[in-house]
């Protein structure tokens, strides 16, 4: 059975690192969120089991000093319950069956190496993780240097799009929330009229955005945004072009989306929209996928 997966405040955060700086800022929003939250920290270097054993046990003994070394520098960990951890194994198989063994609410990764334009993403870790894992992954792009400010949740008014925004509220608390809904028009040049520079008239464009603005209110009352600063925006547009614009408008540190929609996730294989966001999204992205039993 598939459902949506059941946002809640996390209480146990799963960080993978590999000891590199874009680990490093993942390590430190994890931390953060812990401390905002509550949450216990555990945090997981995986060490490739392709190695040969001699270079695997080296590599082993070296990151297990350095992650030790997490708690008595500080790095942000002070006053948290964290747990550290190396084992050997397939890098994103591990991420997520580790995940599911110790119950985490949230996977915390760092971005992506760059690749170069042919490819740059196909294959990743982050990707494989955000494919199979049952539970939400927060991809950390820029440094954390305080709780989200300004949040973005794409919505397509499907069940997942509710679990995203009700995820964003646990994780954000005093971020202002912006609710962005891309409409497509089919057969446009047959069903409205177009102007001269390829618009439609302002009626009818007010007309096709009131219907989406009573979905919206309904949404809202969905997600019980009671007492939240909780903004919307409708535009016509592909997803991606539209979420890339107003993440780039309101300068937002996170975009939330939802998986398992109809333009998010479809049997099990990222769609376009999310993985063209996944692969080069400007800031850093959660996405909340369906729950597997």
């Amino acid at each position: 059975m598939i459902k949506a997966w059941e946002p809640m405040t996390p209480k146990l955060i799963l960080v993978a690192t590999d000891m590199s700086e874009r680990s490093d800022r993942a390590l430190a929003r994890a931390s953060q969120l812990a401390r905002q939250t509550g949450a216990a920290l555990h945090i997981l270097h995986v060490v490739d089991e392709e190695l040969p054993a001699t270079i695997a046990e080296a590599e082993i003994a070296s990151a297990k000093v350095n992650l030790n070394q997490l708690t008595s520098v500080g790095r942000g960990l002070r006053g948290l319950e964290a747990r550290l951890e190396v084992v050997p194994g397939d890098p994103w198989r591990t991420i997520v069956q580790k995940a599911n063994l110790v119950d985490a609410d949230l996977i915390v990764l760092g971005t992506h190496r760059r690749r170069g334009l042919s490819g740059m993403f196909e294959g990743t870790t982050i990707e494989r993780v955000a494919r199979t894992s049952a539970r939400p992954v927060l991809r950390v792009m820029a440094p954390a240097l305080e709780a989200y400010r300004e949040v973005l949740v794409a919505v397509d008014f499907s069940e997942c799009a509710r679990g995203a925004a009700r995820l964003a509220f646990a994780l954000a608390p005093t971020a202002a929330v912006t609710l962005v809904h891309a409409y497509h028009i089919p057969y446009k040049g047959l069903t409205v009229h177009i102007g001269p520079e390829g618009d439609m008239s302002k009626a009818e464009k007010d007309e096709i955005e009131s219907g989406l603005s009573k979905q919206i209110a309904t949404f809202l009352r969905e997600v019980d945004a009671t007492g939240r600063d909780v903004r919307s925006f409708l535009a016509e547009g592909t997803p991606d072009h539209v979420l890339r614009q107003q993440i780039a408008a309101r300068n937002a540190d996170l975009l939330c989306l939802g998986l398992h929609s109809r333009s998010w996730l479809q049997d099990s294989i990222l769609g376009s929209t999310a993985w063209e966001m996944l692969a080069d999204c400007p800031c850093d992205l959660l996405l909340a996928p369906l729950e597997r039993r």
